[in-house]
């Protein structure tokens, strides 16, 4: 059983809002507004990496070359963390739509972790 209990205010207050977050915002607790998404850049390319005769993993690189070591060799990155990266601002930036819907969709497409794909071979 659920008990309530009474709540008495005094004249001339107000009971103070309570926030409640809905299922939807409790999912987008780390989206990070004013940042600049990678995922949602032009710039930002998926590509197969090989490995092995007939195996290879997805990365995303940065076609504007953005994502350096500290040597200068290209930073790829593996395509199930894309949602993770941010900057605090990018002169190459080239945004492809709302920022925040983007990365909801992308979020519920994308693996959890580096999957493995295998090409088929055709026997003709």
């Amino acid at each position: 059983m659920i008990e309530t209990a009474e709540l008495t205010v005094p004249k001339g207050q107000e009971l103070p809002e309570i926030f409640i977050p809905s299922p939807e915002q409790g999912q987008e607790e780390d989206f990070h507004s004013g940042k600049i998404y990678c995922a949602n850049c032009i710039h930002c390319k998926l590509i197969p990496m090989q490995e092995g005769d007939d195996r290879y993993f997805l990365r995303v690189r940065c076609a504007a070359g953005k994502w350096r070591k500290k040597l200068g060799e290209e930073k790829m990155y593996k395509y199930c963390t894309i949602t993770r990266r941010y900057l605090d601002e990018c002169d190459s930036y080239e945004e492809m739509g709302d920022t925040r819907d983007f990365i909801r969709e992308l979020k519920k497409t994308i693996p959890n972790k580096d999957e493995q794909y295998v090409l088929l071979q055709n026997d003709s």
